[in-house]
């Protein structure tokens, strides 16, 4: 019998090649999709469902490490948007949406 997993390729591996954007199932989670394998297929991570994108753990390492806010909005159980952010001082601060002169509910 033939085995028909994909294989990792080496360093020295002439065929070595990544996969981009096509249709397969996320190795983490089975979830269909659109995505990409960075090993010949051993790992395919999916990016596009009909549910929307999807992420991964290493994205949000990436995103947290690449990405600067100055402040995120966040809604409570009972509906009022609030502003998270920080002082100079490195201290958190919530503010209710509407509160701050300018600010807008659009965010």
């Amino acid at each position: 019998m033939v085995n028909k997993q994909p294989k990792a390729p080496d360093a020295d591996d002439k065929n070595r090649s990544s996969i981009i954007l096509r249709d397969g199932y996320d190795t983490e989670t089975g979830v269909p999709g659109k995505g990409c394998s960075p090993d010949n297929g051993v790992h395919f991570y999916v990016y596009f469902t009909s549910a929307g994108i999807m992420l991964h753990q290493k994205d949000a390492k990436m995103i947290s490490n690449n990405l600067i806010f100055e402040k995120l909005r966040f809604k409570s159980p009972n509906g009022t948007a609030f502003y998270l952010s920080v002082d100079d001082d490195g201290t958190l601060k919530t503010t209710k949406v509407g509160e701050q002169i300018g600010d807008s509910a659009q965010g």
